[in-house]
């Protein structure tokens, strides 16, 4: 690739870095994939919304799947990350918190979400598949650390938060689909965490 190429990307634009400027384009990416499903973004589109060359793009990323991967691995952190009560707020208050603030994430990059838990022809790639196992683990390493007051770390609580997360997951597509309510949604996911935590888990 002509580096000539790759500098008019970056002189529409301040002078970055290439981890800041590699950054900067995933943000713009993530905008669109949360407003289009994934069949319907072009690089092209990812580097006007950059306000970078599409050289650019293809340089970090090789193509638009590079990049619908690059969103994917940010969103999977994020959304463990963004549970942030822990146990110095009260237990149904914490969960409370927590589900919405998940909540509220999903619901701003819906087309990723959906994309990434099975409505997207990315499903079968393997390394889509990777992400999203790895996202579950993280998660379950969030839930932990923010109810350590709880639950105890072992394997009969990790294997009913991985369950719970899949019934999470179709509860949420439900919501995403028209066919519940958010309302709906989080007192069903609230009321059973709770229950999970308090009887499930420790009758196991």
């Amino acid at each position: 690739m002509a580096s000539e190429d790759l500098d008019s990307g970056a002189a529409r634009g301040r002078r970055l870095s290439p981890d800041a400027r590699r950054d900067e384009i995933v943000a713009a990416a993530r905008t669109l994939f949360s407003e289009n499903p994934y069949t319907r973004v072009s690089t092209g589109d990812v580097a006007e919304a950059a306000g970078v060359a599409r050289s650019l793009v293809h340089h970090y990323f090789g193509g638009i799947r590079g990049v619908f991967i690059a969103v994917l691995a940010e969103g999977g952190a994020a959304l463990a990350d963004v549970r942030t009560a822990g146990p110095e707020v009260p237990l149904a208050e914490r969960i409370a918190f927590n589900l919405s603030a998940s909540l509220d994430l999903i619901s701003e990059n819906r087309e990723t979400w959906l994309a990434s838990v099975g409505h997207g022809p990315m499903l079968a790639d393997p390394d889509i598949r990777a992400l999203i196992d790895a996202a579950t683990d993280r998660s379950i390493e969030r839930t932990l650390s923010v109810m350590t007051d709880v639950i105890d770390d072992t394997p009969d609580s990790r294997f009913a938060l991985r369950c719970f997360n899949a019934f999470a997951t179709q509860a949420i597509r439900e919501w995403l689909a028209g066919n519940r309510t958010r309302e709906q949604v989080q007192t069903l996911l609230v009321n059973a965490f709770q229950h999970l935590l308090l009887d499930t888990i420790p009758a196991l």
